[in-house]
Order: structure tokens, then C-alpha cells, then sequence
């Protein structure tokens, strides 16, 4: 009979469990002390002693089952990082005072749109964040593969049917209207991270697989006019596969072509090239392809330490996209250098402890999913600053939770809740 169908060996285990509040971690409780228990009993095996004389002595050794419970308790206690939510909370809140000050205090919209729109989203995005705290993200690996090549599937359904907003593809649901390039890029960086763990890399066959899950979300995105978007899917793929044991030599080649075709793609045709030369020196073509480069050095330049409060100089006037892409511009301009300052150190908090808390993180495959979203996390907000600050070609990134995003904004508060999901877990290490 095999200590698992051992009833003193079950009821004592049993005991443990039942003090051990997230029943979530029960299993592996049990399969660490079975083994546990069993090398004792082999021990007492060999020292000539009889299968229940080794069970007892075994049981004896392992101690008080209440005490070890309450220990357990403590160190499997599945509990999210408050000051991760903090965080969370402090930066979605400025974004909705930042649509209000944007809306009512520069007359921007004469609709409510911006704020009330903000607050529902802010309010969707609370309830999924809660949801999916609770929800086990170990679900979601084995279907990894068939999340990516739904997401692409998705891709050619919304292309034909999709409704199209300057060129842009949107998904509409009711009131609502879901940009399928801010969704894919989180739901590729999901799938990928349960593709690539446990990927062995030595393989050659896996090394063209991997170049598929690389190329093919970029041609998507590209055609759906995502440059941005591939830029950040790009960097994160490279995290990813190194993460999971690429070796360097293949990132430096992947990076190198990918130089070779951005180059490609800016000298193909004449408005990029432009505007690439703009973005070096905004001031050669003022009132054209410099336009936006000016009145945002503009703003850098004249706002100080404190900013120009609400009072209206015209400079903001001329700035368009305040809501979204240059919402920092607007930090800059209301708040001055001390609000950026502010903005930013609460930025650099909430990268840091998610990176703090991935170290506490043992399921390999929970570590890939949080080195995935902070990554997508630290491109756009390193980006989308250096953009506001004319030390970075402007490009369709958002600034995430301050920008009004809509689905953008929602879906980086799901990928908090990804992240809390996670965090719940890190005591299991599968």
C-alpha cells in the first residue's frame, strides 16, 4: 500500500490543509509533504523498523500538524500587493482628473464626453482587475497557441468587417468602439508567454516557429497601421525569448534586420522621411512636418517650475491629441516641471515594484506573463514621456492609465489584474 492510501498519513495532511486558508495551494502542499513523509518512511525502512512503526515515526518527526498549518497559512497566503494597486489607483484617477481639467478648464470638448467616459472606463476596468485577481492565470497556457492564432484569425474577420475611423480598424460593441491593434498587443504577449515557456530553443524547427510568432502579429499590425504597436511588440517578443533561454547571438541578429527594415520602411517613402528629419530638427519646417516637435519644445521651454496653471497662453490651443498622445504636454504645461516630476516618480514606483514583486513569483510561466506586460508597461511609458520631450519621433503611443485610452485604458488595468493574479500565486510553483 503507497502512503498516499495511508489513512493516519491522509488525516494529518488533511489537518495541515484545513489551516491553510487559499485552498489554491492545497495541492501542492500535499504532493511537498507526501514526499517529505515518504523519504522519512524509507529511512525508517531501512533502519529495520515496520511500515506503521516507520508512519509513526515519521509523523513524529514532521511535528504538530496545527503548527505547521499556521505556518503554511502565512506563507502561502494569497493576498495582493496593496501597494501595486495603490499605485494603480493613484495613476487611473489622475488620468480621470486629467480628462476633467482638460475638458472643462480649456473648454476642449463642450461635451462631457472625455470625463464621463474616463469614469466608466475606470469603473469597468476596477471590476476586471477584482475579476481576474481571483481568476487562475495558469488556465490560460494550454491554450496559449490557440489564443495567438485566434488573435489572428480575429484580425482578418475585423478587416473585412471592421468598422474603419481615419484609416483606423475599430470593433464597435453598443456605445463603445475597441481598437483591435490596443487589444492584440496584450493578447499576443499573453499567448507568447505561454508558448515560449518550457520552449526549447536548441531545436532548429522551433527557431522558425519563433520567427513566425515574431513576423506575423507585426505584418497584422502593420496593416492595420501600427507601426507603434510593433515597435513595442517587437521589444517585448525579445524579452520574452530571452527569458526563456534564446541565446543572445539570435537577438542580436534579429535586432540588426529589424534596423535594416525600419530603415527600409522610412527611406520608402518621402512623407516618413520627412517627418524623421522634422524630429531631428523640428524647426526646419515650422509650420509643416515640424509643427508638432515646435509647439511642444515650446511648451518645455516656457512652463517652469510650477507651469501656467489654467490660464490659456494659446500655446495648448495649437496642441492637438491633449487627451491621449500628448497628455504629458499638458502636465508640463498646467503643473509645471514639479507635476511632471511628480507624474514620473509615481511611474518609476509602480515599474519597480511590479519587478520587485516578479522576484517572489516560483511558476516560470507566471514570471514570463509579468515580464511581458511590464515590458509593453515600460515601452509606452518611456516612449510616449521622450516624445512629449522632442527626444523621441512621434508616434501613436498613449500614455497609459493617465491617457484617455478607452480601450487602451481598460485593457492596461486587466493587465494589472493579470499581474495581481499572478502575485495571489507565487508561492506555487507550477
Amino acid at each position: 500500500m503507497g502512503i498516499k492510501d495511508n489513512f493516519k498519513i491522509n488525516e494529518y495532511i488533511d489537518n495541515i490543509c484545513s489551516y491553510v486558508k487559499f485552498k489554491g495551494s492545497h495541492k501542492e502542499i500535499k504532493d511537498e509533504l507526501f514526499a517529505h513523509i515518504e523519504d522519512i518512511i524509507d529511512e525508517n525502512t531501512e533502519r529495520g523498523l515496520t511500515e506503521v512503526e516507520s508512519t509513526n515515526e515519521a509523523l513524529k518527526r514532521m511535528g504538530d500538524g496545527e503548527a505547521i498549518g499556521k505556518q503554511l497559512n502565512i506563507a502561502h497566503k494569497g493576498t495582493p500587493d496593496w501597494i501595486t494597486l495603490l499605485l494603480t489607483i493613484i495613476l487611473v484617477n489622475a488620468g480621470v482628473v486629467l480628462m476633467y481639467l482638460i475638458q472643462y478648464k480649456n473648454s476642449y470638448r463642450p461635451s462631457d464626453y472625455l470625463f464621463n467616459h474616463s469614469l466608466l472606463y475606470s469603473a469597468i476596468g476596477t471590476v476586471g482587475v477584482v475579476l481576474l485577481y481571483f481568476f487562475d492565470y495558469r488556465k490560460l497556457e494550454k491554450y496559449s497557441k490557440y489564443i495567438f492564432v485566434g488573435m489572428c484569425l480575429s484580425f482578418i474577420l475585423i478587416f473585412f468587417t471592421g468598422h474603419v475611423i481615419y484609416g483606423i480598424h475599430f470593433i464597435s460593441l453598443g456605445a463603445f468602439s475597441v481598437d483591435i491593434k490596443a487589444i492584440s498587443l496584450y493578447v499576443f504577449v499573453i499567448s507568447l508567454a505561454g508558448i515560449f515557456n518550457n520552449y526549447n530553443w536548441n531545436k532548429g524547427m522551433n527557431l522558425v516557429k519563433a520567427i513566425g510568432y515574431l513576423f506575423i502579429p507585426i505584418f497584422l499590425m502593420l496593416s492595420f497601421q501600427g507601426l507603434s504597436y510593433c515597435g513595442i511588440y517587437f521589444i517585448t517578443f525579445l524579452v520574452l525569448a530571452l527569458k526563456s533561454g534564446m541565446k543572445k547571438r539570435y537577438a542580436i541578429y534579429i535586432v540588426a534586420f529589424n534596423i535594416i527594415c525600419s530603415l527600409l520602411y522610412f527611406i520608402s517613402e518621402a512623407y516618413r522621411t520627412a517627418r524623421l528629419i522634422s524630429f531631428l530638427n523640428p524647426f526646419s519646417d515650422p509650420n509643416g512636418s515640424g509643427y508638432m516637435g515646435v509647439q511642444m519644445y515650446n511648451i518645455t521651454h516656457t512652463s517652469g517650475i510650477l507651469g501656467h496653471g489654467f490660464s490659456s497662453n494659446g500655446t495648448m490651443l495649437k496642441l492637438p491629441s491633449m487627451e491621449s498622445e500628448f497628455v504629458f504636454s499638458f502636465i508640463v504645461h498646467t503643473f509645471g516641471w514639479l507635476g511632471a516630476a511628480v507624474i514620473i516618480s509615481i511611474i518609476i514606483s509602480f515599474i519597480y515594484r511590479i519587478l520587485h514583486i516578479s522576484k517572489y513569483v516560483r511558476d516560470s510561466y507566471g514570471r514570463l506573463l509579468i515580464s511581458g506586460l511590464i515590458s509593453v508597461f515600460i515601452v509606452q511609458f518611456v516612449s510616449n514621456i521622450l516624445m512629449n520631450l522632442n527626444l523621441f519621433p512621434i508616434v501613436g503611443v498613449a500614455l497609459p492609465f493617465l491617457s484617455y485610452g478607452g480601450s487602451l485604458g481598460l485593457i492596461n488595468m486587466l493587465s494589472v489584474g493579470v499581474i495581481m493574479s499572478v502575485y495571489r500565486r507565487r508561492s506555487l510553483s507550477a
